[in-house]
Parts: C-alpha cells; sequence; structure tokens
C-alpha cells in the first residue's frame, strides 16, 4: 500500500510539472509569436512606403508650404488631392497600428518620423478645414496622434541624425 501511494504521489508531482512546462513553453512560443507577427508587421510597414505611389505622393506633399489652408490650395489638381489622400491614408494606416501595439513607435520613429511630422505640420490645417467641411472630427485622427506623439519623443530625445547618434557603432 505504501509503494502504491509514492507511486500516486509522484504521478501527481510529474503531472503539475508536465503543467507547469506546458505553461512555460506556451509562455515562451507566445513571446515569439508576438515578436514575429511586429517584424512582419515592420516588414509590411516598409512595404507601405516603398512604392512610386508613396514617393510621389510624399514627394508633391512635402513641396505644399507649412500650415497651408484648405482654401489657400484653391482649386488643387487630382493629383495633387490623390497625393495628399494616398500620404493622409498611409500615415493614418501607421498610428493605428501603433497604437495597437503592431509596430512599435520607437521603429516607426527611426524610420520615418521626421517625414510623418514634417508631412503633418504642411497638412494639418487643409485637415482641419475638411474636419469642419465634412463635420467629422475624426478625419485623419490617428495621423495627428502619431505625430503628436512623434513630436513628443523628438521633444524629449532631440532630433539628432542616425549617423552622428550611433556614430561608434561597429558590427
Amino acid at each position: 500500500m505504501s509503494d502504491l501511494t509514492t507511486l500516486a504521489n509522484l504521478a501527481e508531482i510529474f503531472g503539475a510539472l508536465v503543467v507547469v512546462g506546458g505553461l512555460a513553453f506556451g509562455v515562451v512560443q507566445l513571446h515569439y509569436y508576438r515578436q514575429q507577427r511586429r517584424e512582419t508587421a515592420a516588414i509590411e510597414l516598409l512595404r507601405s512606403f516603398h512604392n512610386p505611389e508613396f514617393s510621389r505622393s510624399l514627394r508633391a506633399v512635402l513641396n505644399i508650404p507649412v500650415g497651408v489652408r484648405k482654401k489657400d490650395l484653391g482649386e488643387c489638381s487630382a493629383d495633387q488631392e490623390n497625393a495628399i489622400m494616398v500620404v493622409m491614408l498611409t500615415f493614418e494606416s501607421i498610428g493605428l497600428m501603433v497604437f495597437r501595439n503592431i509596430v512599435p513607435l520607437g521603429m516607426v520613429d527611426e524610420l520615418l518620423g521626421g517625414v510623418c511630422v514634417e508631412c503633418w505640420g504642411r497638412l494639418n490645417n487643409y485637415i482641419e478645414d475638411s474636419r469642419i467641411e465634412n463635420g467629422r472630427d475624426s478625419l485623419s485622427e490617428w495621423f495627428q496622434w502619431l505625430a503628436e506623439r512623434l513630436q513628443e519623443i523628438q521633444a524629449l530625445h532631440g532630433c539628432v541624425a542616425a549617423y552622428e547618434l550611433h556614430r561608434r557603432w561597429r558590427v
């Protein structure tokens, strides 16, 4: 009877170890899954603005004066309106991905933080006018949110170029 009790106790201990081991394995796998998801999102993020349409649109937006009002653009061409829309929607999507913790804010800052802030500076009044015109405060809300977070980072840490900041980095 004593041997049977000992075996039952050992089986119970073994069962508990298997459960704990399974939970630990699950936590590790979840960590790797999240890391892989972020890396995949980062690759997709890179792809989203490494295309000719975004490049043309970005160039067009960066040629717009800072703080321009919608009325100041007058009857802008369809190409210019499309360029503004492409840039707004791209940064809108990126802002939401950052908020949902799909893409880290630091990565966005390093990849295109300055460009996002520059585009926001050129389009913020245009977007505000569009919000009033359409009665939708949510128009480009994630673009604004993203630009404001990036501005906060840049105010805290300054705008030091990567080639300066990482000058001493070696392979």
